[in-house]
């Protein structure tokens, strides 16, 4: 490291993350002072998890973007006051706050996550957005090749971007807590219902949660104790109408909607099976869920969006499928359920891959990298 810097994270919308959580200590403990500025985040578990740990965090509010002016200049004094040497901003209205206040404050190094992939229907506002933090920012964290190719197809030039994968607790999800364990699955599926098949993903219609719905339709047939377990749940979610109509078609006593599980380390071993199936290969930005479900052993079944489409070979370490395919699905779900050997070896397969690519060691040194170059 040439030298310590000083940074500040610049964070909005967020309850709860053990990706930031972890990312504040391993930065401090490899001689890093970090800042937060939080916006839309007070009385958050981020929150009250820095405050525990000794990290003061400043707390602003932003509604609308087209309201941002004071909220800026608050983050813009706040930056002044702290000096840091180079701010990091993560999500949408801290992307927008936090480059501008840099920008403002006379922040020399700024940098931004790209967290969303392509949207379904660009508009133009969104497009006007990202140009502006485009060349506002003097960096940008590309955590995909998807997203590698996004940017330049937006006409960032490739020395602005920096590709770092996500980062993850592998041996913690690999090592499930046999007591928690239990407690989730007295929780969500107290009578023991069988097979379990696993959603973990927002209720929009990119995320092709309504994919795996008709495929589950079609499995109750061969499997009628089946459950399909759907996390992330939401009713106001851009597709929550659609979904809701579609699991009209399921009995009651064959579903588990749950809006948020925090525990996610245990939760995938509530599943025997786990899908995870957006519509098309830019929609996804990375997929966190690709890497979380293959360290936790659960057998998967996968279209190749986000990050999955630079390591889940088909039969070997995941069971792929076509977009928009609930046929193939069905037949995918089907496949894992019938052959043991199969599900051995995607599990096998499955955790020796995410561990060649995902580490969190390997993801705090492309930090510290990128912060001291």
């Amino acid at each position: 490291m040439e030298k310590v810097k000083h940074l500040c994270y610049i964070i909005s919308d967020i309850h709860k993350s053990v990706y930031f959580e972890q990312t504040a200590i391993h930065l401090r403990e490899k001689g890093f002072t970090v800042d937060f500025i939080l916006i839309n985040c007070k009385g958050s578990k981020l929150s009250q998890f820095l405050i525990d740990n000794g990290f003061k965090p400043f707390h602003l509010q932003l509604k609308k973007l087209r309201k941002s002016f004071r909220t800026i200049k608050s983050c813009k004094r706040l930056l002044k006051q702290l000096k840091p040497n180079l701010i990091h901003c993560h999500l949408a209205h801290a992307n927008w706050v936090g480059l501008w206040a840099g920008k403002l404050a006379g922040i020399k190094l700024r940098i931004y996550t790209r967290h969303s992939g392509k949207p379904l229907t660009p508009n133009w506002k969104e497009t006007v957005i990202d140009k502006i933090q485009n060349k506002l920012a003097t960096k940008i964290v590309s955590i995909s090749e998807n997203i590698s190719e996004l940017l330049v197809k937006q006409g960032v030039s490739k020395s602005k971007i920096q590709l770092i994968h996500h980062g993850f607790d592998l041996m913690r999800f690999s090592k499930p807590n046999p007591v928690l364990v239990e407690q989730i699955k007295t929780k969500y599926n107290s009578v023991s219902f069988s097979p379990t098949v696993g959603v973990i993903a927002r209720w929009m219609k990119w995320k092709g949660i309504q994919n795996t719905i008709e495929a589950f339709k079609e499995i109750l047939f061969s499997y009628p104790n089946a459950i399909l377990c759907l996390f992330g749940a939401s009713t106001n979610a851009d597709f929550s109408k659609e979904i809701e109509e579609l699991l009209l078609e399921i009995p009651v006593e064959n579903i588990c909607i749950v809006p948020f599980e925090e525990n996610v380390f245990d939760l995938y071993q509530l599943f025997d099976i786990y899908v995870h199936v957006p519509i098309n290969e830019s929609c996804e930005a990375f997929g966190q869920t690709y890497v979380e479900a293959l360290a936790a052993g659960i057998p998967s079944v996968f279209t190749l969006s986000g990050v999955a489409r630079e390591f889940i070979i088909d039969k070997e370490n995941a069971l792929v499928v076509p977009f928009n395919d609930s046929n193939s699905i069905k037949e995918a779900i089907t496949l894992l359920l019938e052959d043991a050997n199969l599900r051995t070896q995607l599990i096998e397969n499955g955790k020796s891959s995410v561990k060649e690519l995902f580490t969190f060691e390997k993801y705090i040194q492309n930090l510290i990298e990128l912060y001291t170059h």
